[in-house]
């Protein structure tokens, strides 16, 4: 047992590489995820509901920018067998300042229209303010995509936690001294320029310069343009129900409803988080359609992922009311039925998302764009008719549908790249029915008054 733990610490092997990284992309999430969860324990006790209602919609907007502009840079770097190349990365490196100041430009045209929009006033003034963090981002060294590139996150981890505590602690020190939603915005600044600058100091690799290949260039947009249309359509499944809600519902029922994400989207975060990291990678390096022992290697990772991702689900699901109730003050009580509908909604998409990223690291990031575009158009469908008829419960389960509904079609793609494993999904989606059910039988009642219309 120690020789296989010394192998997996010490060995440059891919498996041993996606072991350790699997491993720290784990403890980062739950670094990041506890603390998240601390600061929100801390902070709402200290400032009013409205803040996190006005913070929710800030970030809202602001992910939504980053979203619509996104062309792909760290799957460019990921995929192509130039990544790693010192003109391939300064070339990022220029594209993403760029992209950066252009964010920040276009928060302050949008940020009056869009406070008018959700009728709240200080929107105008948070807005561009917070969106200095697109300009911090983009000066953040390229040596965070080439840790990623080669499987290699220790120091990516350290960073994450570190930087994030940071922010955290000037979040804490602001909001106990002003009780003002600034301290929010400032926190998140601090978070942001400080992990912009220890990226250049602390990871390991060349030192990025401002040079430009406008070869090298068109090479990175002419991949990204379709990652482009992906990301677009991911702000719709991962950002619209808040920024549809936020119209409909006071801000302090849409932070009550923000509270209820963010745990209950917890597993699925961790889904996302390894699928970027350790997922995309290995299919990019050993396809299953390079060999059977490719593909069970590859299917036993996601079959033992999926298991403790629903894992947590479930516990959330069964247990959403109490953790609340246990957790927060009385004035965000209302989010424990929130909790539960929003684990149940996310069981579909944890069981089908690891097959997303195949087509890309394939290099068909077309079909990685159908994907999710055709999974946003019909969440978006479901959210609009679940909102009008059902209010908060109908935009709560819309992810469900969209993602049940593009089922057979997901089966289609993947299979063309041999990915499909159909044991993993029957048992998985059987064991997301039972949980559904015990869940309905505990809660049900207190998840009936969601489905109101608004």
């Amino acid at each position: 047992m120690s020789a296989r733990v010394a192998q997996i610490l010490t060995s440059n092997s891919l498996k041993a590489k996606a072991t350790r990284s699997t491993i720290l992309a784990i403890v980062n999430f739950g670094g990041q995820n506890a603390i998240r969860l601390l600061s929100s324990l801390v902070l709402t006790r200290l400032l009013f509901p409205e803040a996190f209602g006005l913070m929710a919609l800030v970030q809202v907007v602001l992910t939504g920018l980053q979203l619509f502009s996104d062309i792909g840079l760290r799957e460019a770097v990921i995929q192509d067998k130039r990544g790693g190349d010192p003109d391939f990365l300064n070339t990022a490196w220029v594209i993403n300042i760029g992209r950066g100041f252009l964010l920040w430009f276009v928060t302050l045209l949008l940020a009056a229209p869009i406070a008018e929009f959700y009728d709240a006033p200080q929107l105008a003034e948070l807005l561009p303010i917070a969106g200095l963090t697109a300009v911090f981002q983009g000066f953040g060294s390229t040596r965070i995509l080439v840790a990623d590139r080669e499987l290699a996150i220790g120091r990516l981890t350290l960073l994450a936690i570190g930087t994030q505590i940071f922010g955290v602690l000037v979040m804490i020190a602001l909001a106990w001294y002003t009780e003002s939603v600034w301290s929010l915005v400032i926190g998140w600044l601090a978070t942001t320029l400080s992990a912009a600058i220890l990226s250049h100091l602390v990871l390991p690799g060349e030192r990025v310069r401002l040079a430009f290949d406008l070869s090298i260039a068109q090479r990175i947009i002419g991949f990204g343009k379709y990652i482009f249309l992906a990301t677009i359509a991911g702000f719709i499944v991962a950002q619209a129900d808040r920024a549809v809600l936020g119209k409909f519902v006071p801000l302090e029922d849409l932070a009550i409803y923000n509270i209820g994400l963010m745990l209950a989207t917890v597993p699925l975060l961790l889904a996302q988080a390894l699928s970027i990291r350790i997922i995309f990678p290995l299919y990019s390096r050993t396809p299953p359609s390079e060999s059977a022992k490719a593909r069970h290697n590859i299917n036993r990772a996601r079959r033992l992922l999926t298991g403790g991702l629903l894992t947590g689900s479930a516990v959330l699901a069964l247990f959403g009311i109490g953790l609340i109730e246990i957790l927060y003050d009385p004035r965000y009580e209302a989010a424990g039925p929130i909790v539960v509908l929003i684990s149940l909604s996310m069981i579909p998409t944890i069981v089908t998302y690891s097959y997303h990223r195949l087509a890309t690291a394939a290099g068909h990031s077309g079909r990685f764009a159908t994907v999710t575009v055709s999974i946003a158009l019909l969440q978006l469908g479901a959210l609009m008719v679940g909102i009008q008829f059902f209010g908060l419960g109908g935009a709560a389960v819309a992810p469900a549908v969209a993602t049940l509904v593009f089922y057979p079609a997901l089966i289609v793609l993947i299979r063309k790249y041999e990915g499909w494993d159909p044991l993993h999904d029957a048992a998985y989606f059987a064991v997301g029915l039972v949980i559904t059910g015990v869940a309905l039988w505990l809660s049900g009642s207190a998840m009936a008054p969601l489905f109101a219309p608004l």
